[in-house]
């Protein structure tokens, strides 16, 4: 088998399990330098090579925990679908993640941000991925119908893990995209409601990051962060405003609490109010 032979049939069975192009792409990569170090006859792979590229990952030191365990997934795929070999999993087991608390900025801090931004555009890109909650490839994928104002509420459609969802629309977010439509009057054939250059295309997430670093800057912002801090900023704020937990869940599109739970770790919730029973000692 050709490593054409490889990706040919890697794009079949991706398509036969409904996973999204960016994981076909995502795959095909890390297949691809796997078959590079392995350096061997493709059908000989074995998951003793598995094990030691494995080891070969780790051993850098300059890769996380996810994109190692991103490598272990795709190799997987190459060995037990498209090669058909039987992979014990505890001896390829993946990395355990590294528990991280996310970069939330306060209040002030994000109030300091949309202070100097003027570009109806850009104020009405970050005020909704602010205002509701929303990644960054959410926001530029969000097409006019998309927009529910009656309901307040915006369609997210295949988010993360391919899902649809519904979440909040806010009405600062809703007046700011008011504005920024009397002003760019955005048409294209393709109806994104941020469109790029080319005819049927959308403004790229890259441009965004770009925009946010150049707004940051501009505010004198020397807190760490990116596009994504203001996604963990809406859920912390929100948390602090006593949104219920599984709320947040929902408008975030999170599969599993493990992942809203996060926030109560960074939000300045009453938790941080318990009364700490040393301050009850007579000594």
């Amino acid at each position: 088998m050709t490593k054409e032979e490889i990706y040919e049939k890697l794009e079949t069975e991706v398509k036969l399990r409904g996973l999204s192009p960016k994981t076909y792409i995502t795959y095909k990569n890390s297949i691809g330098l796997f078959l590079d170090w392995a350096d061997k006859p493709y059908e000989g792979l074995e998951e003793i090579d598995f094990r030691n590229y494995l080891i070969y990952l780790v051993n850098r030191g300059d890769l996380s925990t996810s994109t190692i365990n991103m490598y272990n997934a795709s190799i997987r795929f190459l060995l037990e679908v498209i090669l058909g070999k039987n992979i014990n999993y505890r001896r390829t087991a993946r990395l355990r993640k590294v528990f991280n608390l996310p970069n939330v900025w306060s209040k002030e801090t994000t109030e300091r941000f949309f202070s100097v931004i003027d570009d109806p555009r850009d104020r009405a890109i970050f005020l909704n991925i602010y205002g509701s909650g929303l990644r960054v490839s959410e926001i530029v994928n969000l097409k006019i119908q998309d927009i529910d104002s009656k309901s307040m509420r915006l369609l997210i459609r295949h988010a993360k893990g391919n899902k649809d969802r519904y979440t909040i629309l806010s009405k600062r977010g809703l007046l700011a995209l008011r504005r920024y439509w009397k002003v760019y009057h955005p048409v294209n054939s393709a109806n994104f409601l941020f469109p790029g250059k080319s005819a049927n295309g959308n403004f790229s997430a890259n441009s965004v990051e770009m925009l946010f670093r150049q707004y940051k800057q501009a505010a004198g912002i020397t807190e760490p962060g990116t596009v994504h801090t203001l996604r963990h900023s809406f859920a912390a704020h929100a948390l602090e405003n006593d949104v219920d937990v599984l709320c947040i869940k929902q408008l975030l599109g999170h599969s599993c609490f493990e992942s809203t739970n996060v926030y109560l770790h960074v939000s300045k919730t009453k938790v941080y109010q318990t009364p700490s029973p040393a301050d009850q000692l007579n000594q």
